[in-house]
C-alpha cells in the first residue's frame, strides 16, 4: 500500500503528447509530482484519444488518468449563453455537471488538488476552492486586454474588451480564495498589480520548453541556407496574430533585400484564411504538425517569435534557444525571460526593425552563431526544470 499522500490534478485539455507549450509544462509536471505524491489525473476533455490515455498513464507514472469530452466550440450563441449564466466564456465551454460532481468526490479524498488553467475552477464547490492551489499558465485577463488592443472591427472589440472584465474578476477571486497560486515571475507582478493580490499568495514558477533540445548538438548556422524557423500552435490566439504580422509587414521587406530567403512555418491549427495567406506569399512553406520538430529548427539560420500580445512564458522562445537557433523576438516574445538584446536574442517591435534584425543575422553568420551560443548557455545554466520543480515541491509541502 502506498505510503504516499494523495493529490488531484485537474486540468483542461490531456497534456499527451505534450506538443504545445502549455500540454509541455503540464506533463513534466505531472510526471514531476508522481514521484513524490500518488497522482490522479482529470481532464475536461481528451476522452477520444484513448492511446493518449494510455501513454500519459506510462509515461508519467501516475495512479490514474480520466478524460472527459467536453469542449464547447467558440460561437457567438455560446459566447451568449456563457454571458448568462457562468463567470467566463472558457469556464462555460469545459464545463460539465459529471466532471462537478467527480472533483467534489476527488477533492474531499485527496491531501492535495492542484488546479491547471483558471477555467477548471468553475466546478469547484467555492466552500473548496481554499484547499485548491491554482497553477496558472498566463495572466487570463492580460490575453484578453491585449486580445481587445490589437481587434479592429469595433463590435468584436466591445465584446472582447467585455470578456477581459469578466475574466478579471474571476481570477481575482481565484487567486484570493485558493490556498496560492503558482504564476511565472512576470504574471506575478501583472496579477499583484492590477488585482490588489497579496504577493505572498503568488508563489514562482517558470513555463519551460524541451530541455532535451540542449542534449543536441548545436545548429550549423554557418552552412545553412537563409532559412527562418517558426513553430506554434496556430489556434492560439496571440500565435496567430504575430504570424500574420510578420507576414503582412516584415516578410516583403525582408525578400527585397535576401530574395532566396525561406520561411518554414510549423505548427497545427492553421484556419483557412492563414493557410490561404500562407500559400499566396512566396517564400513560405506551411508544414503543418511536425513529428521532429528538432529536426526542422536544424535547418534554419534563425527562429523568428513575432509575438505583440501575450502573457506568461513563450515556450517557443526557449525552445529555439535550446536548440542553437539565433532569435528574433518582440518584447512580449521574450517575456518573462532575463535576456539581453544583442547577446542573447535581438529585440524590436516596429515591423522595420525587426526586418532589419532578420537581414543582419542573415548576412552575419559569425553573429548570428555567438548570438545562439550565448543563448544556448543562458537556458543550460538558469532555465532547466529541476531546480524550478524543487522549489514547487517546498512549496507545497510547507503548506
Amino acid at each position: 500500500m502506498s505510503t504516499k499522500k494523495s493529490l488531484l490534478f485537474l486540468t483542461t485539455e490531456l497534456p499527451w503528447p505534450a506538443d504545445s507549450g502549455g500540454k509541455i509544462k503540464s506533463f513534466r509536471l505531472i510526471k514531476f509530482l508522481a514521484e513524490h505524491y500518488e497522482v490522479r489525473v482529470l481532464c475536461a476533455y481528451g476522452e477520444e484519444r484513448p492511446k493518449d490515455l494510455a501513454e500519459l498513464r506510462e509515461r508519467s507514472g501516475v495512479a490514474s488518468v480520466q478524460a472527459f469530452n467536453n469542449h464547447k466550440p467558440r460561437t457567438a450563441f455560446n459566447f451568449f449563453m456563457a454571458l448568462i449564466s457562468f463567470p467566463t466564456f472558457n469556464a462555460f465551454r469545459v464545463y460539465s455537471k459529471s466532471i462537478e460532481s467527480m472533483m467534489k468526490w476527488g477533492i474531499e479524498s485527496s491531501d492535495v488538488v492542484i488546479i491547471d488553467h483558471l477555467e477548471m475552477m468553475e466546478m469547484i464547490p467555492a466552500k473548496m476552492v481554499p484547499k485548491v492551489i491554482y497553477h496558472s499558465h498566463n495572466a487570463e485577463f492580460k490575453l484578453w486586454e491585449d486580445f481587445a488592443q490589437f481587434e479592429l472591427n469595433p463590435i468584436k472589440k466591445l465584446s472582447i474588451q467585455l470578456e477581459a472584465n469578466r475574466v478579471k474578476a474571476f481570477e481575482r477571486w481565484v487567486i484570493r480564495k485558493s490556498k496560492f497560486t503558482f504564476a511565472s515571475p512576470n504574471d506575478a507582478v501583472y496579477l499583484s498589480d492590477n488585482m490588489d493580490v497579496p504577493r505572498e499568495k503568488l508563489k514562482n514558477t517558470l513555463h519551460l520548453g524541451d530541455e532535451n533540445l540542449l542534449k543536441l548538438g548545436p545548429v550549423n548556422i554557418a552552412s545553412n541556407g537563409p532559412v527562418l524557423f517558426f513553430g506554434a500552435t496556430l489556434s492560439w490566439m496571440p500565435n496567430r496574430d504575430g504570424l500574420v504580422w510578420f507576414i503582412r509587414n516584415c516578410w516583403k521587406y525582408i525578400l527585397m533585400r535576401v530574395p532566396n530567403a525561406e520561411l518554414n512555418v510549423c505548427g497545427r491549427g492553421a484556419d483557412g484564411s492563414l493557410m490561404s495567406l500562407m500559400r499566396q506569399t512566396d517564400g513560405i512553406q506551411y508544414l503543418g504538425f511536425v513529428d521532429d520538430l528538432a529536426a526542422e529548427m536544424g535547418k534554419a539560420a534563425l527562429a523568428i517569435v513575432p509575438l505583440r500580445f501575450g502573457s506568461g512564458m513563450k515556450i517557443k522562445t526557449l525552445d529555439a534557444m535550446s536548440r542553437g537557433l539565433p532569435i528574433v523576438s518582440t518584447t512580449s516574445g521574450v517575456e518573462g525571460l532575463t535576456v539581453e538584446h544583442g547577446n542573447h536574442v535581438r529585440i524590436a517591435n516596429n515591423e522595420i526593425e525587426f526586418a532589419e534584425h532578420i537581414i543582419y543575422l542573415l548576412e552575419n553568420r559569425v553573429e548570428a552563431s555567438n548570438q545562439a551560443l550565448s543563448a544556448r548557455s543562458l537556458v543550460s545554466e538558469y532555465y532547466t526544470y529541476p531546480a524550478i520543480f524543487k522549489e514547487m515541491l517546498d512549496d507545497l509541502q510547507a503548506n
